[in-house]
């Protein structure tokens, strides 16, 4: 227990164990709630939870605030930049409400009560009456921490949902999911919102609810492929640009590389820190420029929210290149916060000059000074196809 087995696994529960120790331990870290009454009437930031264990029944509800004067952060983007305490008091003390539902049957009032918090633009008041709680805070990777659980008996949306009207009309429309998803991101809705109506069952021709987990994912994947397929036709970066961001013991290396597209996620948990407490433990995984059919199963989520973050820089100076991203953590990220944490931190790297270097070479020489973990970049498989592949310039 504890060993590399952990770093790869990350809750996922390869060990063949009920719950994860890890994540159980973590929960010491995170404030403790006291519900005392038999309901709560309290803001939803807005948000939903809709959990994955035994899929197709699964446990779904909104997150609700304790009280309607607590103040509540819509997205995941505001909570960037902010201390840890700041992150946990304004995510582990929202009660998570859960009811086994069928995803495939929205007509039940906690899915319809979801729906129309999930499809709101603004916080909005709900009162929930409790027929069951749990005392033990919530931890998901993908998802930022909660509070307790509570089973519902009746959930009232107090207020009238704010809705924009574009998303009403794609929502009546019955569009597949694919493409409303990538229609809402490009009237400019954050992914943060399309997440929470994609998991609250409110797109696509078969509507039905989908794990919070798995929509996180799918929304950054469905829309980073949109973007890959127009930054294909862009030219390629003039030079090598270096890129670098820190955040909550998360560093992060970005190398854009001159060439045709190809994305690269190499992390390394440190010694110490929160699934690798004995030794580090190296991770990988690639897309060549066609893409990939398999899931990022070594990175996981973090892999497709670091993916959407370049391919919107690069989409913003329109260009095209080979990217490599590499990744440290170290033991001060003792909580999973969710994968908005790097989705958040690439994006802002890219808001800081990149430092330009002749060759790849120089540039992971310069940014191996920073990091613990100095042969990190013999697993790239960027690197090695730069070094013994062969391309038609060779022959010009």
């Amino acid at each position: 227990m504890f060993g590399e087995l952990c770093a790869r696994c990350k809750g996922r529960l390869w060990c063949g164990l009920p719950k994860c120790p890890i994540l159980e331990s973590v929960k010491d870290y995170l404030p403790r709630l006291k519900i005392t009454k038999d309901s709560i009437f309290g803001l939803s930031p807005p948000s939903i939870f809709v959990g994955r264990w035994g899929y197709p029944d699964v446990f779904a509800g909104p997150l609700v605030s304790q009280d309607e004067n607590s103040h509540v952060v819509s997205l995941t983007s505001n909570l960037y930049g902010k201390d840890l305490d700041y992150i946990l008091r304004h995510t582990a003390t929202l009660i998570r409400t859960a009811k086994r539902v069928n995803v495939r049957k929205l007509n039940v009032r906690i899915v319809e009560a979801s729906q129309e918090i999930a499809m709101s633009e603004k916080p909005i008041d709900a009162e929930i009456w409790i027929a069951k709680k749990e005392i033990s805070p919530s931890i998901d990777t993908f998802f930022h921490p909660t509070g307790p659980r509570v089973e519902p008996r009746r959930i009232d949306v107090i207020d009238n949902p704010s809705i924009p009207r574009k998303v009403d009309n794609v929502v009546e429309e019955k569009i597949k999911a694919n493409n409303a998803i990538v229609e809402l991101y490009n009237y400019g809705f954050p992914v943060d919102y399309i997440q929470r109506i994609l998991t609250a069952g409110l797109l696509g021709k078969d509507k039905k609810i989908v794990p919070t987990r798995w929509g996180i994912t799918a929304v950054d994947d469905i829309v980073a492929k949109s973007i890959i397929a127009k930054i294909k036709e862009y030219q390629h970066i003039g030079g090598v640009e270096y890129y670098h961001n820190s955040f909550m013991g998360n560093e992060f290396h970005i190398f854009l590389i001159p060439g045709i597209w190809e994305y690269e996620v190499i992390e390394t948990w440190l010694r110490g820190s929160l699934y690798s407490p004995k030794s580090s433990v190296t991770g990988e995984d690639y897309e060549p420029y066609e893409g990939r059919k398999e899931y990022a199963k070594h990175i996981t989520g973090a892999y497709y929210a670091a993916r959407l973050s370049i391919v919107e820089h690069l989409r913003s100076i329109r260009r095209q290149a080979k990217a490599l991203l590499y990744r440290e953590i170290k033991p001060e990220y003792k909580i999973p916060l969710g994968v908005w944490v790097i989705r958040e931190s690439v994006r802002n790297a890219f808001k800081n000059k990149p430092m330009k270097f002749d060759d790849l070479k120089s540039a992971i020489k310069f940014a191996e000074k920073f990091t613990e973990v100095k042969n990190w970049s013999e697993k790239s498989k960027i690197i090695y196809n730069i070094e013994h592949q062969k391309t038609l310039e060779n022959f010009t």
